[in-house]
């Protein structure tokens, strides 16, 4: 690496006046010193305003953007106003209940700065810390995806399986950020969609030293997915038709919010993309009664097993 290139750290805070300083703190702590910090209080209703406000005035040394919201507009539309804002090089995005190791930036930006245009980011696993920052034994990636080997490779069809990359452990290329229009606005969290959306043009490269922490408590987005899944995970994987994978996943999804008679337009949508496999299938493409479709179901799996037993016999 020859020169030390700008990287824009952009944070996100929404009522997390017990961690604000501790995270902060972990970014004036980096050995890579040529950053600038972007915060931005997504209307927060606690005290965090406050301690970020009380932390700048004691670090003025540093290159800081503090941005404050009059109402509550998301992370995704909060990122893309801060990438806006930003002029870095490299993007490293960091809630502020998060850490960094002190020498995660230094690491990642070499490793970037000599990397070809092969690869759109870097990431590593992330330790997991309570409320009180005590590390538990479990990681970040085993939590998410078990018995899985990595290395710096595609990670497309790992993706499309689950998400397993700690967001807060990503460095980004900029280039590649504008390459895809930067986030959705549409959805209610950023790093799925836009690891699923790099991965098919692009490899990640991957760093086997633990490089951040990911804070469990009540209010992180990890615990609250499963209520918000349901329209963003089928927004995010419409995308993807062109994988002969991706119609299975869907339908399961599909299929399971139909069964709770939450569907939406989820339904219209996938069949626009995918015709009728069965004759069950019309029941969730006209969204009938989940309860006829169960029957439908048990008279199909029926006649399948008596078709068995009398061709045995």
């Amino acid at each position: 690496m020859t020169d030390n290139p700008l990287v824009s750290i952009l944070c996100l805070c929404y009522n997390q006046e017990k961690f604000v300083k501790e995270s902060l703190e972990s970014i004036k702590a980096q050995t890579y010193k040529n950053f600038e910090i972007i915060i931005c209080d997504d209307f927060s209703h606690d005290q965090s305003v406050e301690m970020i406000e009380s932390w700048m005035s004691e670090n003025t040394d540093l290159k800081i953007k503090f941005v404050k919201h009059s109402q509550n507009i998301g992370i995704t539309k909060t990122l893309n106003e801060l990438f806006i804002i930003s002029q870095g090089k490299y993007i490293q995005i960091l809630a502020l209940d998060d850490t960094l190791v002190k020498d995660k930036l230094e690491r990642h930006v070499a490793m970037l700065e000599n990397s070809s245009d092969e690869y759109a980011l870097v990431f590593s696993d992330a330790h997991l810390m309570n409320n009180n920052s005590k590390l538990y034994q479990n990681k970040f990636i085993a939590r998410h995806y078990s018995y899985l080997s990595l290395e710096s490779q595609n990670y497309y069809e790992m993706l499309l399986s689950k998400n397993f990359i700690p967001a807060m452990s990503v460095l980004m290329k900029r280039k590649n950020i504008i390459e895809e229009n930067g986030w959705d606005e549409s959805l209610p969290f950023e790093d799925y969609d836009m690891w699923l959306r790099l991965s098919k043009n692009y490899s990640f490269l991957f760093d086997d030293v633990i490089t951040c922490s990911y804070r469990l408590h009540d209010n992180n987005s990890h615990r609250k997915k499963n209520v918000i899944n349901y329209n963003a995970f089928f927004k995010i994987f419409i995308k993807h038709t062109n994988n002969i994978r991706v119609r299975d996943i869907l339908f399961v999804h599909l299929e399971s919010i139909y069964r709770e008679k939450l569907l939406t337009n989820e339904h219209t949508v996938f069949y626009s993309y995918y015709p009728v496999k069965s004759f069950s299938e019309r029941f969730i493409k006209n969204n009938y009664n989940p309860k006829i479709y169960r029957v439908v179901l048990e008279i199909q799996r029926f006649t399948k097993y008596f078709k068995m037993f009398f061709k045995g016999h």
